[in-house]
């Protein structure tokens, strides 16, 4: 190979994680999608990949050992294959966490995590209040300790649809300065473009808030109840075979102590005044 071959090393938890790259440019996708995993301390398991770069269109192609999961000329396929196999890694081997479809983000002292099913809109709204003065956490992954720790699975922040559905992100010149990955399948954007204020603090969840966003209904957040609230998780839960191992009454105390609100959004003009007004909880 005329390039520097590059291993990424690097995990989330008990996964480990090695990334080989037989490019510069395989590599900076590499570092794109996992530059903000923390690492694993004690892996129980180690997957290893390779993403092969080459060709002048060029070709792209994602490898698990000898089976290829992935081959074209798509950067955002490849991202999203090779992200949705390491988030599954990640539930399967964390059986002492909670593990949560939700997006996260915390704002003076609160941590909010947005738990939903996919289309639910938690993915756009975590990237809306994150360009709106919050620190990310998630989009997509959080982990979830009895003592109510966040333990966020930080990726960059990954839509659905082409990133100019968005009239609020930054312009298509700036996602391009910032390496993010523009498709007419869906777009992957650097969390950091939206706000640059990015710390890995370890953060209490204090807020759930279970979004639904349905283009032209009226914006209304609600509060609920724990038992309600706990209904709902449960529907977002990731890991839910561990549950019996991992205790729902304990679960059950962390969404006690905290506030529960049900989202219904069909405008990101009315979710201002809901989130920042003097009188709400991130006012």
């Amino acid at each position: 190979m005329s390039e520097p071959y590059h291993i990424l090393a690097t995990g989330f938890h008990q996964l480990a994680l090695e990334i080989a790259c037989n490019n510069d440019q395989a590599a900076s996708l590499a570092e794109f999608l996992f530059g903000d995993f923390p690492g694993a301390a004690d892996a129980a398991q180690v997957k290893q990949y390779d993403i092969v770069c080459a060709g002048l269109e060029p070709k792209l192609s994602l490898w698990e050992g000898e089976k290829r999961l992935y081959f074209g000329t798509s950067s955002y396929q490849l991202a999203y294959t090779l992200m949705n196999e390491v988030i599954y890694h990640c539930i399967n081997t964390d059986t002492t966490r909670h593990a949560l479809h939700a997006g996260g983000v915390s704002r003076n002292a609160k941590c909010i995590l947005l738990p939903g099913t996919s289309g639910s809109g938690k993915s756009s709204l975590s990237a809306w209040l994150t360009a709106h003065g919050c620190h990310y956490l998630s989009d997509e992954l959080v982990f979830l300790s009895d003592d109510g720790t966040v333990w966020p699975l930080t990726r960059p922040i990954s839509l659905k649809v082409d990133a100019g559905y968005f009239p609020w992100l930054p312009s298509e010149g700036e996602l391009s300065q910032a390496h993010a990955i523009i498709s007419s399948q869906g777009s992957m954007i650097p969390h950091r473009l939206l706000n640059p204020h990015y710390q890995a603090d370890r953060n209490t969840v204090t807020h759930f808030v279970f979004p639904q966003y349905k283009p032209g209904v009226r914006t209304e957040l609600l509060p609920i109840s724990p038992a309600r609230s706990c209904m709902y998780l449960m529907q977002s839960h990731a890991n839910a075979r561990s549950l019996e191992g991992l205790g729902v009454a304990e679960l059950s105390k962390i969404i006690r102590e905290c506030q529960s609100y049900t989202l219904s959004y069909g405008s990101f003009a009315e979710l201002e005044p809901i989130f920042f007004s003097t009188y709400s909880f991130l006012g």
